[in-house]
């Protein structure tokens, strides 16, 4: 059986949510779509239109696979297409959102769907087992929190991140698909002692991106009258889910540069109860990182505690020499849970290579308190690139040392003032090399 629907989107359409319902009868092993839309950029715009394509059943949501220029799909008892997740073909209403998050006049476009409903499936491989990461016990442990495939919009399958993740040495990497959790299972299974595998979904909506680490599920993305729900209000989900919330890449390119809703454009949550944003993103340090650090810095200062990350947000292979930012957490061991509790904690300092660890009086670990006046120490540890060492709060720079090239030591700020205080490194040319979460100053 095959249902046929068409219809016109116009720009009223942009940033909203467009529902299709159709029937599943009784005995339906199988269900597969075919969607088209015309045409894929307006006269006279600099950008394509960009459609995706939402499923939910009749007892929940079926994933969507994120700015992907393959728009057909199918789901199966066992099975499915990337972005989207198997499970029981319940008869009944189905829905097919189409999520609009970027249409630019003056055209309309035209859009067809068309779906089947078969009573048989392929026979097809059994799904693949988890792997299973040995203990190591308590201690520093690297990795990357921020990764994508082709199950939204990678131009890699699960196997080629894997792989490049164990060629940059990784102890532990995140798979974190846009707005779906589909690609797990594929991913999990590659996990060994070596590499532990983690959770994740970039939740992507028109105003803004956010991790949501250390689940498998699918959740809630859509903010407003589709959902009922605001962006708070999402976040606040994830977190009593105990899952971790990061406001990801907020100064980003946006809408203006072609990424629609890359930058974080919600003005009534920055951060609102966010407690993690990513300020290193896209492996390299760049511009919009330089003003996400700077945005950071300004929540601190007005009295926010927030916990710093870094995400490479790699789509595909790009050059391995590249100075790439990692997460360098001290974890109480090789775990989703124990990493996840670490970030948590601000136990993290982001590094394209050298090691730069702070410490206040007493041994009080990054994203810890010490009292106004206490010594806070950085311990360091640098290659051949001459770099500097600064301290910074909230009046900015507080001190500063130059560390001889290929040698590590520790330098120490005497007094720390109210507020926060975090190290880093830094090349002449002002590029960041290393920095770490703050030590609260009561």
């Amino acid at each position: 059986m095959i249902q046929h629907f068409s219809g016109v989107l116009t720009e009223a359409d942009h940033k909203g949510h467009v529902p299709i319902t159709f029937d599943v009868p009784q005995g339906t092993a199988r269900i597969a779509v075919r969607f088209d839309a015309t045409p894929q950029r307006s006269a006279g715009q600099m950008f394509d239109n960009m459609i995706s394509l939402s499923l939910f059943a009749p007892d929940g949501a079926r994933g969507q696979r994120h700015n992907n220029p393959v728009w057909d799909f199918w789901v199966e008892g066992d099975h499915a297409s990337p972005g989207y997740l198997p499970g029981p073909i319940t008869p009944g209403q189905w829905t097919v959102f189409m999520d609009v998050f970027r249409l630019l006049g003056p055209d309309p476009v035209q859009w067809s769907l068309d779906i089947a409903c078969d009573p048989v499936a392929p026979e097809r491989p059994a799904a693949p087992q988890p792997g299973q990461t040995a203990s190591r016990g308590p201690g520093w442990y690297r990795g990357d929190l921020h990764a994508h495939t082709i199950h939204s919009d990678g131009s890699w399958d699960i196997p080629d991140l894997v792989g490049w993740a164990r060629g940059h040495a990784l102890d532990f990497m995140t798979i974190s698909d846009h707005n779906t959790p589909s690609s797990h299972a594929g991913a999990m299974a590659l996990a060994d002692d070596a590499l532990l595998v983690m959770g994740g979904i970039e939740l992507t909506t028109h105003y803004g991106h956010a991790l949501s680490l250390g689940r498998r599920d699918w959740q809630e993305w859509r903010s407003g009258p589709v959902s009922g729900k605001t962006m708070p209000m999402i976040a606040r989900d994830v977190m009593a889910s105990g899952a971790l919330f990061v406001i990801a890449h907020p100064m980003a390119p946006g809408d203006d540069a072609g990424c629609t809703g890359c930058r974080w454009d919600y003005t009534y949550m920055r951060p609102g109860p966010a407690g993690i944003v990513e300020i290193w993103n896209g492996g390299v340090w760049s511009d919009y990182n330089e003003a996400g650090l700077a945005l950071y810095r300004s929540w601190l200062a007005a009295g926010h505690r927030l916990v710093a990350t870094a995400g490479t947000d790699i789509h595909g292979p790009f050059d391995a020499n590249l100075p790439v930012g990692f997460n360098n957490v001290q974890a109480d061991d090789l775990t989703e849970a124990a990493v996840l509790a670490a970030v948590r904690a601000g136990r993290n300092y982001l590094s394209s290579g050298p090691r730069l660890v702070l410490t206040g009086a007493g041994d009080v670990p990054m994203g810890g308190t010490v009292a106004a006046g206490a010594a806070i120490s950085a311990e360091w540890d640098v290659q051949d690139t001459p770099l500097t060492l600064g301290f910074h709060g909230a009046a900015g720079l507080l001190a500063s040392h130059d560390p001889p090239p290929n040698t590590s030591g520790r330098t120490a700020l005497a007094a720390a003032p109210a507020g926060f205080v975090m190290a880093e490194l830094r090349d002449g040319n002002g590029v960041l090399h290393a920095v770490t979460n703050p030590i609260f100053v009561s």
